[in-house]
């Protein structure tokens, strides 16, 4: 379905969705306009004698088809995008890649009811001199490690904004051989290869939700990758009250380079038991839980290609 989708979109480019009546309302020249204005951003100083230049990689126009032109326009702008969704997850700010269409999928069969989605984009100028001046493989085997560093999560710490203060995030974090071994630490299953698919099992342990195990799936398509995590076990709100059972909190981060740069779109979703008794406490959880796995996934590429 997504692909007939596709089909139409690059062919009268169309975004998916308008998310108000201005965006609606705009004339066909300045839709034009901008997307010329999008396109000038070109690979930065990069040209094809550049080592770490892939002509091969989608333009950022490309990557980001379905969305609407305006917060096109405000990513590249501000670096980031973020969306809630109280009642239904949704994928507005999804970029166009092949690994997209698992998350889409599961959010229809799971039925997932609230969700939180955040897009960030670094652009050429912004990442380490290392991330261009190595090849292609050694860049794309460094992104999908950073995804595999585990235990490099526990002690991760998010800013609270109704507390003025960092908080700690995960307590605990490591790879596991199985649920009945949570307690055994493995060491964090870094490779020389990227596999197109592979998982994990973790352990867990944070603020919100006491301790869980998880499955930790990896794919990757082409330059693209991406790494998946669905809860194996109850996720009880300070560790007492059951709000999500096992299989259904999803939580995402694609990475999609461009020849402009990199983008980093990070999802959590979840079908709850109470979602308006939850709600408010949901929002400030997740928000606060993906904003900092994205940024801890952003903070390890300027320390990974230093």
């Amino acid at each position: 379905m997504r692909l007939a989708v596709l089909m139409a979109a690059l062919s009268i480019w169309f975004p998916r969705t308008v998310l108000s009546d201005e965006a609606g309302a705009r004339s066909t020249d300045e839709s034009s306009r901008e997307k010329s204005e999008l396109s000038a951003l070109e690979a930065d100083e990069l040209s094809p004698e550049t080592p770490g230049f892939d002509d091969s990689l989608a333009t950022l126009d490309e990557a980001l088809m379905f969305l609407n032109p305006i917060r096109r326009k405000r990513l590249v702008e501000i670096g980031k995008l973020q969306q809630f969704h109280p009642t239904h997850m949704e994928t507005r700010l999804l970029p166009s890649t092949p690994l997209s269409s698992t998350f889409e999928d599961q959010i229809r069969e799971i039925g997932l009811n609230i969700g939180i989605e955040v897009l960030y984009f670094m652009p050429n100028s912004s990442l380490p001199s290392t991330y261009h001046s190595i090849s292609i493989d050694e860049r794309r085997l460094t992104l999908y490690n950073i995804l595999r560093s585990i235990s490099t999560l526990q002690g991760l710490t998010y800013y609270s904004a109704s507390r003025g203060e960092n908080r700690l995030l995960f307590e605990e974090s490591w790879t596991i051989a199985s649920q009945s071994e949570s307690e055994i630490a493995l060491p964090d299953p870094i490779v020389d290869s990227i596999a197109p698919l592979d998982a994990i099992l973790i352990h867990q342990k944070d603020k919100t939700f006491g301790s869980n195990q998880s499955r930790v799936t990896y794919s990757s398509v082409g330059h693209d990758i991406s790494i998946a995590i669905e809860n194996l076990t109850p996720m009880r709100y300070k560790g007492l009250i059951r709000v999500i059972n096992p299989g259904k909190m999803q939580s995402r981060i694609i990475v999609v380079p461009v020849q402009e740069g990199l983008l980093v779109y990070g999802a959590m979703a979840a079908k709850t038991m109470n979602v308006k008794a939850f709600l408010k406490r949901a929002e400030a959880s997740f928000t606060n839980r993906i904003i900092a796995l994205t940024e801890w996934y952003l903070d390890h590429i300027a320390e990974e290609f230093q």
